[in-house]
């Protein structure tokens, strides 16, 4: 058999015994989780061959959407923008654009991936607090493990990957970022695909998606074992699988009866860049926010008038405010983060009848 066709039936076996994840023990076996089981593994075998078969190049680097409206990742925020490019720490790389009116953007270079240790160690952090612009909005950074005049976004020598965020409060009235990336000293044009590199990148691609089920999975079986709760993450956790450094991060369940609704409380809103609530199927996907409220954040939730803010989580319409979408489940995941704030005030949850909602 050629080592094409036997990387090709790997990359087929693997998807196959992905299977056995629908049926694990603990996993909700309703048919809207399993339907949504069913697509959420042809979503990350889409992410494993974009982000190592199509996107794998740190020689002639892209942008692209790692995590977007048909890609969910790990409690993918439906208020960002993912753009992530491969890098290699031997190369100097300038990343170019125009800022924009989104609220806030993060980039951060690091090392490790899900394809080899279940880690992304951050290896160079810039958001844009400290991004220095031109009168015009544009910039200019230079990724390079050697300080740099201006922007400089630190990586060294084992530095693999570029992750930008750009967060909104609002994305009808906020413009994007504009990026784009190129090696600092290139001018040639990419080598000819060989088959080696080819099935290489299939090597990745495989351990990727195992890796990448296998690790939502455990933390999906981690929340549900503390059901109706918001609790704050190990952040040392978070920030070694990928997070951004400015934002905490808290991980919780629903699970709600006919008439039951949860609702979250927040005593005051300290100062901060932002925060922001999510509903999230059993799989760490945020529900489909194209067509159902199913997030909030600072700019877009009302604030009582003792400064605290309620919010709502219920599978049916309320009158309430501040009021989430569960689109049909009653059972799913919840994400909740400080988006830049020394002073975070935990969540305080409890489950209430939807009689009890009003205005």
């Amino acid at each position: 058999m050629s080592d094409s066709r036997a990387q090709w039936e790997a990359f087929c076996d693997t998807l196959k015994q992905a299977g056995e994840l629908l049926t694990a023990d603990g996993v909700p076996q309703d048919e809207q989780t399993q339907a949504e089981g069913l697509r959420y593994l042809s979503r990350i075998a889409r992410a494993a061959l974009e982000w190592y078969v199509e996107f794998n190049d740190p020689e002639f680097p892209e942008l692209y959407k790692p995590s977007h409206e048909t890609i969910k990742i790990g409690a993918d925020n439906p208020d960002n923008i993912y753009e992530k490019a491969v890098i290699d720490g031997r190369y100097d790389y300038l990343l170019t654009g125009h800022r924009g009116t989104v609220d806030y953007i993060s980039m951060a270079t690091s090392k490790g991936s899900y394809a080899e240790n279940f880690k992304q160690i951050e290896t160079g952090f810039l958001d844009s607090n400290a991004l220095i612009t031109a009168d015009d909005g544009t910039f200019q950074i230079v990724l390079s493990q050697h300080e740099d005049e201006g922007n400089w976004l630190p990586i060294d020598e084992d530095s693999e990957s570029l992750l930008i965020r750009q967060t909104f409060l609002d994305r009808a009235s906020e413009s994007p970022a504009v990026f784009q990336i190129r090696r600092r000293d290139s001018g040639a044009t990419p080598a000819p695909l060989d088959l080696d590199k080819a099935t290489a990148n299939f090597d990745k691609a495989i351990a990727f998606y195992q890796n990448t089920l296998g690790l939502f999975a455990r933390w999906s079986q981690q929340i549900i074992e503390r059901p109706n709760t918001l609790p704050l993450w190990d952040q040392a956790f978070c920030q070694s699988v990928g997070g951004d450094p400015n934002i905490l991060y808290y991980h919780g369940h629903f699970r709600l009866k006919t008439g039951e609704a949860f609702r979250i409380r927040l005593d005051r809103i300290p100062e901060c860049q932002t925060w922001n609530l999510q509903v999230d199927n059993y799989w760490m996907e945020s529900l489909d926010y194209r067509y159902h409220r199913i997030s909030i954040n600072k700019h877009t939730a009302e604030v009582n008038a003792d400064g605290s803010v309620t919010l709502i989580v219920a599978p049916g319409v309320t009158d309430a405010t501040n009021t989430l979408s569960t689109a049909g489940h009653e059972e799913g995941t919840l994400c909740f983060r400080w988006v830049g704030t020394d002073d975070p005030v935990h969540p305080e949850v409890d489950i209430v009848p939807l009689t009890t909602l009003a205005n």
